[in-house]
């Protein structure tokens, strides 16, 4: 049986940890370090934590507990710093996305990590979705040549939850490269097997932000029945929900004073070899507008995916021809969730090697950040690893 601990049980390791048994593998919550402890054990529908053992310190529980794995799902400030006490354990570790927020907390994880020997997984479950592993089956197969160019885009419709919830506060997020570019360039960086060598970027606040209150919630607006982001317009224009929804934890005004997010951003990166890759995202595209993918060009032909749709598309330059495949399956993550499961499970239980390593979450923050700089400084960054 293995024994797993939690350091921070919040939304995203709570799903990932009641997926776990999709396995078969036998595993129990031995022991979970948050501050909430009374009200997790309260809600525990699958009742996975009867006999879990809780603590308010991290220290403490990884002192305490003989596990045989630690999950780091807190928010994004802390990642550095509890996969760090991990890491002076050895024991293998699932660690959130991003690794790190600043170029300070880069230099202590790779420090940290150093001699580690335990498996590490980052959560980049786009990598390990069907449709980069297939992408990547393609290129290897020189269907399509080498690639020589690379377009991607993220255009998120659910962008709001960045602007209303614990995101919204820059100083635990530091920027929206960091929250969902972190994803898409470690896909881009897996399908080229090459790193990064050169970033510019830009982004802009032309939607979010304004005069409102910061600590302003919907119920409480005068403007509730009429603002397009008010639980009122998102159940009756949006058609969002089956009814009217407020809720404290995802419910303040996205229009406040405060608010340091970008809602669009672009970035343009050149790689060892020299290939060029562009990356747009936006935060405000709604409904079916919302769209995430890439597109591969080679000399013979052109590699198109989409999560939303889960379809991909090889479009031959020799001919006139396109092949097209499509996913079914309610996937989260498109997917690639459940290799994260399975390489956790694994690495627990076998020491086995995962494919999200330490060295893939670390070059992809820093690669954020440093398209974080560029668009602060209005200059091209060299990525120094």
């Amino acid at each position: 049986m293995l024994k797993v601990g939690v350091i921070g049980y919040g939304g995203r390791g709570r799903g990932m940890i009641e997926s776990m048994d999709m396995y078969g593998i036998p595993f129990e919550v031995a022991a979970i370090t948050d501050p909430r402890g009374p009200e997790i054990r309260a809600s525990d529908p699958k009742g996975l934590l009867t006999a879990t053992r809780f603590y308010t310190d991290a220290d403490v529980m990884l002192d305490s507990e003989k596990l045989d794995g630690v999950f780091v799902g807190t928010n994004c400030h802390l990642h550095t710093p509890m996969a760090c006490k991990v890491a002076a354990r050895n024991l293998p570790l699932f660690l959130e996305k991003p690794v790190a927020i600043s170029f300070e907390q880069l230099r202590e994880l790779q420090s940290a990590f150093a001699k580690v020997t335990a498996p590490v997984v980052v959560s980049f479950p786009l990598r390990l979705s069907p449709l980069v592993q297939k992408a990547r089956e393609i290129i290897a197969a020189g269907i399509i040549g080498a690639v020589d160019h690379v377009v991607a885009w993220n255009d998120v419709p659910y962008g709001s939850v960045y602007y209303n919830s614990w995101y919204r506060d820059y100083e635990l997020v530091q920027g929206l490269f960091l929250q969902k570019a972190t994803h898409d360039f470690d896909y881009i960086f897996h399908l080229l097997d090459q790193k990064p060598k050169w970033v510019c970027a830009m982004k802009s606040q032309r939607i979010y932000g304004g005069d409102k209150p910061w600590d302003l919630v919907c119920e409480k607006c005068d403007e509730r029945e009429t603002c397009p982001e008010s639980p009122v317009t998102l159940f009756h224009e949006r058609f969002q929900g089956d009814r009217v929804n407020y809720w404290a934890a995802g419910n303040h005004c996205c229009f406040s004073k405060g608010i340091r997010h970008e809602d669009s951003g672009n970035a343009i990166l050149e790689f060892e070899n020299g290939v060029q890759a562009s990356y747009s995202q936006n935060f405000f595209a709604r409904n079916n507008a919302g769209r995430r993918g890439a597109r591969l060009f080679g000399y013979k032909g052109t590699l198109e995916f989409e999560w939303y749709t889960n379809t991909l598309k090889v479009h031959s330059h020799r001919a006139p021809s396109t092949e097209t495949l499509t996913y079914g399956g309610n996937m989260s993550h498109f997917g690639g969730d459940r290799e994260l499961i399975l390489d956790f499970l694994l690495a627990m239980r076998d020491g086995k090697p995962t494919r999200t390593g330490i060295q893939a979450g670390i070059m992809s923050a820093l690669t954020c950040l440093c398209a974080r700089q560029s668009a602060e400084t209005r200059q091209f960054v060299e990525i120094k690893c």
